[in-house]
């Protein structure tokens, strides 16, 4: 089996060494083959040049870079027309792959329905606001997950169901509850991912996790992604 990693990265020069070093550090069974296809969405800030002095000392997986438009689906389809996996992982810039996550990965592959899913997350921060908000990621409920959780699919269902919908906002939301129409997600539980907790930290915990649970609401409800994106973004 192979696993293709696909990260997007606009302006993540401070947090993508972090990103690629628990990828690297990931422990492969016999059997596991991974690629990492990294791709930017027009940087600014020397993310790019940050990816390659990682893999210049770090010679553990093949890389590839992309440039495509900027926009986290769009780029994530750019990634995924050029992965070569059986699988995909789409991993976001701020988000590492925590302890034996694609071991468990695999092993939930192994079952032949499994067609696309997600990880159960922490933060990297211990406030009790930011663990509470995580734990429902225990939950296999696409109602709990976003793009953070590390979406993954297999390469022909991602295919079939029509990849991510190039909307600048919610694109994963929009992705997981049009999959569940095909097949039941997968939440692998035994490995977990570890997001950024930078938004809250910036915006206040309790505020952050109300804005994030109404926009998801008002997105099932019919809102549109471009009046959402402003909402959550305060604009």
């Amino acid at each position: 089996m192979k696993i293709s990693i696909i990260v997007p990265i606009l302006n993540e020069a401070a947090r993508i060494g972090q990103t690629l070093e628990s990828i690297a550090a990931q422990r492969l069974p016999d059997g596991l083959e991974v690629e990492l296809l990294v791709v930017d969405g027009g940087s600014t800030d020397g993310t790019p040049e940050k990816v390659v002095e990682f893999f210049e000392t770090n010679d553990s997986l093949p890389v590839r870079m992309f440039l495509s438009e900027r926009g986290r689906a769009k780029q994530m389809n750019c990634g995924a027309h050029f992965a070569s996996g059986d699988a995909l992982l789409f991993l976001h810039a701020d988000t590492t792959l925590g302890e034996n996550a694609l071991l468990e990965l695999a092993n939930a592959l192994r079952d032949p329905q499994a067609q696309f899913g997600y990880f159960a997350m922490r933060f990297d921060s211990e406030n009790p606001i930011a663990e509470f908000y995580a734990s429902f990621t225990k939950l296999n409920s696409t109602l709990a997950h976003y793009g953070d959780s590390g979406i993954f699919a297999r390469r022909e269902f991602f295919e079939r169901v029509g990849k991510f919908a190039e909307q600048d906002f919610l694109e994963d939301v929009e992705f997981l509850e049009r999959a569940s129409r095909y097949a039941n997600p997968v939440l692998v539980d035994r490995a977990h991912v570890i997001t950024s907790a930078r938004r809250f930290e910036k915006n206040g915990y309790l505020w952050q996790m109300l804005v994030n649970v109404s926009v998801v609401g008002l997105y099932k409800l019919g809102a549109s992604p471009d009046w959402l994106k402003r909402f959550y973004r305060g604009k």
